[in-house]
């Protein structure tokens, strides 16, 4: 019953979730790639331990790419309007997760702040994650993330140089659409999944992509 209350009290908050960047991400407008060039290659490995490579899926279908850790209430509660999104594109589209640098760490500071910023969201709910200390562990938590969250899609992990996290602009839960070309879409410094149904209807139907 408790638990039920919290997780009640968690959705109702995320009605409150940021639409804009913020103090916080102002830089995320200038490091993320912009609208209309070439999306940042990477390959990374998969929570199953098998690489993926970014450039081979290009040209095959559009790519959702979604950024971001387990301690990111946005993250977490953003996932049942996505998982509604790969129902109905999930034959057409590519999904992707890059599991990265943990937004709200325990026991050492945000990198979004200059100490430990644990969200009023975690507090209610009692998530409590510390940053990992290798790149085992991230491993390790992205897997357990997937399987907490039940997530669909293919979830890859980033190292602890947080090269493709810094790459497409350093926020905690962004989202991206990769055209067929290779060329970004689409930009949300935080997921909207409404935003992406829309930009994806465009390129199924071979209208350009022009939203940012």
């Amino acid at each position: 019953m408790r638990f039920t209350a919290l997780l009640l009290l968690a959705l109702g908050l995320t009605g409150c979730f940021p639409h804009a960047a913020g103090r916080r991400l102002a830089h995320f407008d200038q490091q993320a790639p912009q609208v209309g060039s070439p999306a940042p290659t990477f390959v990374l490995k998969g929570v199953d331990g098998k690489p993926v490579e970014l450039e081979e899926l290009i040209g095959e279908r559009p790519i959702v790419l979604q950024l971001g850790s387990h301690s990111c209430p946005v993250y977490r509660y953003r996932r049942f309007s996505m998982e509604r999104l790969i129902r109905d594109y999930q034959d057409r589209v590519h999904f992707l997760v890059v599991y990265t640098i943990e937004a709200h760490p325990t026991g050492s500071k945000s990198p979004y702040d200059d100490e430990e910023w644990v969200s009023m969201i975690n507090r209610v709910t009692g998530v409590r994650i510390p940053e990992p200390a290798d790149e085992a562990e991230r491993l390790e938590r992205a897997a357990f993330s997937r399987d907490r969250l039940e997530l669909s899609q293919t979830v890859l992990v980033d190292g602890l140089d947080n090269e493709v996290w810094s790459a497409y602009g350093g926020a905690s839960s962004p989202g991206f659409v990769i055209d067929l070309e290779g060329r970004v879409a689409l930009r949300q410094v935080w997921i909207d999944p409404s935003g992406i149904r829309k930009t994806l209807d465009r390129l199924l139907e071979g209208a350009p992509a022009g939203t940012s």
